[in-house]
């Protein structure tokens, strides 16, 4: 049996990996250009794991128990206008510093982290559409890649912290990913710019459903995504 190991640099919450990084490692093992991930269980790290077919996706386990579950999916999700890098980059800066933060060493969104070491993509209101958060990603070499272009599990990393931000101004408890579901349709490209979008698209109780995409430089939609998150109970 097939194994996949996560090592301990690709980390979400303390101890177990980033949601965004597995289900692009995931996603890569199905042959389908959408994928959908459900992440039932904390993914430990640095150490194998076994992959099995399932279906016409795939399961990751330890031991007997199921940790994750990647399947074809289709994904009906249209993408708001985006705005210029520049005008992006300056949503992103006019945040205040991210204090607090409950994973600060996530590969995806940790303020521990550095731009090229991890994913370090985070994202802010636009001041004339609110409801769209909006920064920029420009990957390097530093992370997993081939042929110039960012490899699925990054990719996957930059479309999932993102897709959260936009809930914490409504709810300030720490949230977990539950499902992500996404579509690569052209290469994100390294050394270049990418304008992040994000929104919500519901919120029921515990639950808050939201999107995410990455545009590139022609303004073509490289990848979006839809994302399920959980807001974890109170401590």
């Amino acid at each position: 049996m097939p194994t996949l190991t996560v090592a301990g640099r690709f980390c979400g919450p303390p101890g177990t990996a980033n949601g965004g990084y597995l289900a692009g490692r995931l996603a890569a093992l199905t042959d389908s250009s959408t994928v959908s991930v459900r992440l039932r269980r904390p993914t430990p790290l640095d150490r194998p794991l076994d992959v099995r077919p399932a279906g016409t996706g795939v399961e990751l386990l330890d031991g007997d128990e199921v940790l994750a579950v990647a399947t074809p999916a289709e994904l009906d999700l249209e993408v708001p206008a985006a705005p210029s890098p520049a005008e992006a980059a300056a949503a992103q800066a006019a945040l205040p510093p991210r204090t607090g933060h409950p994973f600060p060493r996530c590969f995806g969104c940790g303020p521990e982290r550095t731009p090229g070491e991890a994913v370090a993509v985070f994202v802010g209101p636009l001041p004339d559409r609110p409801d769209l958060w909006a920064g920029v990603f420009r990957p390097t070499a530093e992370l997993p890649s081939s042929d110039g272009a960012a490899a699925p599990e990054t990719v996957w990393a930059a479309l999932d912290c993102p897709s959260f931000q936009p809930i914490a101004p409504l709810d300030s408890l720490p949230h977990l990913l539950g499902t992500i579901t996404a579509r690569q349709d052209t290469p994100v490209r390294l050394d270049t710019d990418h304008v992040v979008l994000s929104w919500v698209i519901g919120r029921e109780g515990r639950r808050s459903t939201t999107a995410s995409a990455l545009i590139g430089p022609d303004g073509e939609v490289c990848a979006r995504a839809q994302a399920l998150w959980f807001a974890m109970p109170p401590s």
